[in-house]
């Protein structure tokens, strides 16, 4: 093959399997939007409810939502479960959590973002009035799909789905809502992070906002992979990987039937 044909074959590739396709990291203003959309045409602004704030290197920016006349839901008091029926895991305006991770390129390609999420999430947020009481968090570690195909079966080994099929998350609080604050509320805590059987202090930053009678919870944190004792998979054509990347959780909570 001659210098021209490698280098449509180099194009070819980083076009058709290496390309950075990786979707926008969860936000707060986006998940809002969905919550909107799942209710009555008429749904009321964003209203004071416990919350979390994004790593500011990957968040987006947060947008003012236009506000309706129906009557907000008093009070956040109880118990607020993961609604998998909000929203579509196609185009991740459902419940997810997931991680995001650099990878450098060889060939002279340069970089791209390793973002895998599932949709098999369980949660169950605790409220008073004034606080989040507790939260707690499950991931089915088996359901992640990434955006290239090609990385799934490398993501479910390094993790040992088999073994440890789930990735738990557990909050503390009570923590308490910022005085006075409208619409989204930003909360920064310390969580456990247990994967592979091994568990790990968080420090968590969470952005919830109430929206008729839907919670959306957004929040990303950093994590170390190897202090989990998962093994970061690679390619022949991915010269390295981040050994750190970003958690990443969005959350439509609403109050159990019944």
């Amino acid at each position: 093959m001659g210098l021209g044909g490698l280098l449509v074959a180099v194009v070819a590739l980083w076009f058709f399997v290496l390309r950075d396709d990786a979707p926008p990291p969860p936000s707060a203003a986006s998940a809002a939007a969905v919550a909107i959309a799942s209710q009555s045409t008429s749904v009321p602004p964003s209203t004071t409810v416990p919350s979390t704030t994004a790593l500011s290197t990957t968040v987006a920016p947060t947008t003012t939502l236009a506000t309706t006349t129906t009557e907000a839901p008093a009070g956040v008091s109880g118990i607020w479960e993961a609604d998998l029926t909000i929203g579509s895991f196609d185009d991740f305006s459902s419940s997810f959590v997931g991680f995001r991770v650099n990878e450098e390129l060889g060939l002279g390609i340069g970089h791209t973002t390793a973002v895998g999420r599932t949709p098999e999430v369980a949660g169950e947020f605790i409220f008073d009035d004034s606080s989040l009481l507790s939260a707690t968090v499950t991931a089915e570690l088996g359901a992640i799909v990434t955006e290239q195909t090609r990385r799934d079966d490398a993501v479910y080994e390094a993790l040992d789905v088999i073994t440890y099929p789930e990735a738990l998350f557990v909050l503390q609080g009570p923590l308490l809502f910022e005085a006075g604050a409208e619409g989204e509320q930003t909360l920064a805590t310390t969580g456990t992070l247990t994967i592979k059987g091994v568990t790990n202090e968080v420090q968590i930053e969470l952005v919830a906002q109430l929206v008729g009678e839907v919670i959306a919870v957004t929040g990303q944190f950093p994590v170390v992979f190897a202090d989990y004792g998962v093994e970061v998979p690679s390619a022949p054509i991915v010269i390295s990987v981040e050994d750190e990347g970003i958690v990443e959780i969005q959350l439509f909570l609403r109050r159990p039937a019944g």
